[in-house]
């Protein structure tokens, strides 16, 4: 069978695309295959839409952060996504947790605990959790049931829980 593109080529390669529920197969040889995926697999660009400026602001090149230790400037963290050293996360931390929420959705982790702090992780939770109800409880005007959850928060950040 011959490419669909050249026409020239014998087909090696079988592209399939399934865009919104709409199937369609293209037959190609490898060198037009090649450059039809070079671009859409491995885009120089690949991540620059979370790091444009939409998310970090604009501003003027000579006003720029730039990491005390490697020199990295925002705009080269918003075109890497990449920090540069160790110290870039806590110089562009601000900026990074716009990355990551933009990203996920969340800048923080929710998923399973560490062995050694999972006992300091549920009671964390916990606490936040009688905050909520605490402060729903306000809302409603219900200052008993407030006053209770503040005792048990008390106790609880104080490490009393037990008694």
């Amino acid at each position: 069978m011959l490419c669909q593109r050249c026409k020239k080529n014998e087909a090696t390669v079988r592209l399939l695309q399934n865009v919104n529920g709409i199937k369609s197969e293209l037959v190609l040889c490898s060198e037009c295959a090649n450059k039809e995926n070079n671009d859409m697999l491995f885009p120089s660009d690949l991540f620059s839409g979370f790091f444009s400026d939409s998310i970090f602001g604009s501003y003027r090149r000579e006003e720029q952060k730039k990491c005390p230790k490697c020199g990295l400037t925002k705009s080269g963290l918003a075109s890497s996504g990449r920090p540069g050293c160790a110290e870039c996360y806590n110089f562009f931390a601000e900026e990074l947790d716009r990355i990551i929420y933009g990203i996920h959705g969340n800048a923080r982790h929710n998923g399973s605990a560490p062995g050694k702090r999972a006992e300091q992780i549920a009671k964390q939770k916990e606490i936040e959790a009688l905050k909520d109800e605490q402060r729903k409880a306000v809302e409603a005007q219900d200052y008993e049931k407030a006053a209770e959850l503040r005792d048990k928060i008390k106790a609880l950040e104080s490490g009393e829980e037990g008694k």
